[in-house]
This record gives structure tokens, C-alpha cells and sequence, in this order.
């Protein structure tokens, strides 16, 4: 049996009984290995420490790894086991190698890949026509399916909105990193809105000091969800206070619905 501990506790993390977000405790089950998984690299030193834990309390064999220890991986997605179920990844990497970006390994399809409705691969639509075909085969049984790891505005064609529109989706993600991305993101838009997405758009939307592109991206009829730029190669991140707490405010679509409707 083997037990997954994480150091950030996430919407997307597994919710199951062998999921841990601490140190064990008097009452924490035998396992024969514990896996401690690190995503982000300014929780590098408490997954170390969480190891440390682990080591000291546990006859287990621990294991430190994830992202932000070993890198991006290539292997083929285990569902529930480090992400919950009900998420799966059919493809890793992506091709655009944006300086800004972790993910720098090229474009990898599976073949077999787990069922799910909400697909966090790094840039589906940079996939093959025949592995797109394939997902949405497995996405036809599939309900209130969320495209949460982000679709690539550049590549959103009439086509893809068609293939789209044929599945029962509850969200379609965006991404607007920079101002470059503001107008391919409005065409994106307006492809999609032809084919009757409306409600269900939403946009990643890094933000700085400023909230021009929040601003933006809600006037085109998109749901702006703020996103502050961390460093994966610091510990640190150097935004204030006030910063990470407008960044939190403006991710709530709720909240952030009602900001920009009262300015209106």
C-alpha cells in the first residue's frame, strides 16, 4: 500500500483515505512506500521536510519526487494517484517552448490513457488529429467535461469549435499570459460564441500590478481567473500582501463577477 503526501492542498488534488497533506500521526495506517509529491518548487523545503517526517515515523520506504523535483514527466498517466479522480492527462508536453513556461519537453500522445472528464494535458490542441479523435471517442460517455489545463487561443479554428460543441463540456479554459495574447484570444472568442459557448468560457489571466487584461478579457464575455507569474527555478515569489490577496479575490469567478458588473 502506498501512501501520497502532498505539501499544498489543491482543487485538484486526490481526496482519498491514502492522501496525506502532513505529518503522520499516532493513528496513520502501515504502508509500504510513501511518496511525497512536490508540484511547486516554493514548497520544495516542506516537502523535504514532510520526508523527514515521514522517515521518522514511518517503517515505509519515502520517496521525494513530482515536478518541481524531477521535471515535467513522459510517462503515461496514472489516474488518482497524484491528481483525483475524475482528471486525466492523454498527452504530455507541448511545442511552443515559451520562455516563461516549465513545460519544455516536446509533444507526446498516448494511446491509452485513463477515462475522465476534465483534461489537464499541456496543450491538447497542439495534439494530432487522430489523438483529438481519440479523446473525444472517450469523451462521448463523459458529463460536465472541463478542459481545465487551458486550450491554446492560436489554435482554436471553426473546425475544433465544431468538434467541440459535439461534447457535453461545462467549461472551456483559455489562456491570456501577456497583452499578445489578448487579440487571439478575442478570435478564439468570438469562433466559439458562433457555435454557442457563451457561459462556459473562462481565461487563465496572468496579472502583474496592473488589471488591463482582467478588464480585457470580462468585456469580451470570458471569465477572467487571475494568475500571479511564479518563478519555478525560485523558492521565493516577490509579490506583496496585498498582491497574493487581490490575485485570491480575482479567481473567484463569483466575486469577480460582481466587481465588474457594479462598475458597469
Amino acid at each position: 500500500m502506498i501512501a501520497r503526501v502532498f505539501p499544498s492542498k489543491t482543487n485538484m488534488s486526490p481526496t482519498d483515505e491514502n492522501a496525506y497533506f502532513d505529518a503522520p500521526n499516532m493513528f496513520t495506517p502501515k504502508y509500504d512506500e510513501v511518496h511525497v509529491s512536490c508540484t511547486f518548487s516554493w514548497d520544495i523545503d516542506k516537502a523535504k521536510r514532510l520526508k523527514e517526517d515521514w522517515q521518522s515515523r514511518s517503517k515505509a520506504e519515502v520517496k521525494l519526487g513530482g515536478v518541481a523535483i524531477d521535471g515535467e514527466s513522459d510517462k503515461p498517466f496514472i489516474s488518482g494517484m497524484y491528481l483525483k479522480k475524475g482528471i486525466t492527462i492523454t498527452s504530455r508536453g507541448c511545442p511552443n517552448n515559451c520562455s516563461f513556461c516549465i513545460i519544455k519537453n516536446n509533444l507526446k500522445e498516448f494511446d491509452i490513457f485513463p477515462e475522465g472528464n476534465i483534461i489537464q494535458d499541456n496543450n491538447f490542441l497542439a495534439c494530432s488529429d487522430r489523438h483529438r479523435n481519440l479523446v473525444y471517442k472517450m469523451l462521448k460517455n463523459q458529463k460536465n467535461i472541463s478542459f481545465k489545463g487551458g486550450l491554446e487561443s492560436r489554435r482554436i479554428t471553426p473546425r475544433i469549435a465544431e468538434e467541440l460543441r459535439s461534447l457535453r463540456i461545462s467549461e472551456l479554459w483559455l489562456a491570456c499570459d501577456n497583452d499578445r495574447d489578448i487579440e487571439p484570444l478575442r478570435k478564439a472568442t468570438e469562433i466559439l460564441k458562433k457555435v454557442g459557448f457563451n457561459s462556459q468560457l473562462y481565461s487563465y489571466v496572468l496579472i502583474g500590478k496592473e488589471e488591463q487584461r482582467l478588464r480585457a478579457v470580462r468585456e469580451m464575455g470570458v471569465m477572467p481567473f487571475a494568475q500571479l507569474f511564479m518563478n519555478y527555478k525560485d523558492k521565493k515569489t516577490p509579490y506583496t500582501k496585498e498582491m497574493k490577496q487581490y490575485q485570491r479575490i480575482m479567481s473567484r469567478p463569483a466575486i469577480t463577477r460582481n466587481i465588474f458588473e457594479g462598475e458597469e
